[in-house]
């Protein structure tokens, strides 16, 4: 955390980084400006909702982090490569962090119902990243429906890989995640010499 950034950023950067360490209920206010380095008025200047809306935009804030991720994978890579990166990626976050750190978003989908603008925005970040991933299938030549199932059931694996990866202190899920996802995202593309194949690859 650089000394140029200002409250706002370093309360939704430290928001960002106790989700992943603790999730939404186990971090307070007090954690939240320790490390952050804030005064408690700047909370409520910024935030004026409090802890609730600083966990919401902070949900937001990783999600186009990771989304810009995807995004540059999917356009230089195939769907199954793309997964392949973000795998790498999460693979890099665990074991650098030896297994401190988890996927903010899904801390931010298990916050509960009483933080219901947190889960919402979790639910938006997810519906994006599925959205994504079947544009990119449905390009490559699966049916649109096909498609949709596989991008919601890819990253339903890499978010449950990552939880159970961390507990297991392994990245082994996130191995048989990668095979997984790319033997269903094979089966559903076209052969590479039919009509739908040559199409696709046009």
């Amino acid at each position: 955390m650089t000394t140029t950034q200002g409250p706002r950023q370093r309360l939704l950067l430290s928001a960002i980084t106790l989700m992943c360490e603790r999730g939404v209920h186990a971090t307070g206010l007090t954690d939240l400006l320790t490390h952050s380095r804030t005064a408690r008025g700047s909370i409520y200047q910024h935030f004026p909702a409090g802890k609730s809306e600083l966990f919401e935009a902070a949900t937001y804030a990783a999600g186009r982090t990771i989304t810009a991720l995807l995004d540059n994978l999917l356009a230089t890579r195939t769907p199954a490569h793309a997964i392949d990166g973000i795998i790498d990626y999460w693979e890099q976050v665990l074991t650098g962090s030896d297994y401190t750190m988890g996927c903010p978003i899904l801390a931010a989908a298990q916050a509960g119902s009483q933080e219901p603008s947190v889960q919402a925005a979790s639910a938006a970040v997810f519906a994006t990243w599925t959205d994504k991933i079947a544009t990119a299938l449905h390009q490559a030549g699966t049916e649109p429906t096909t498609a949709k199932v596989i991008a919601s059931t890819a990253v339903s694996a890499v978010e449950g890989a990552i939880a159970q990866s961390r507990g297991a202190r392994t990245t082994q899920p996130l191995d048989d995640a990668r095979i997984a996802v790319k033997l269903l995202i094979e089966s559903a593309l076209p052969a590479a010499g039919s009509p739908a194949g040559t199409a696709a690859s046009a």
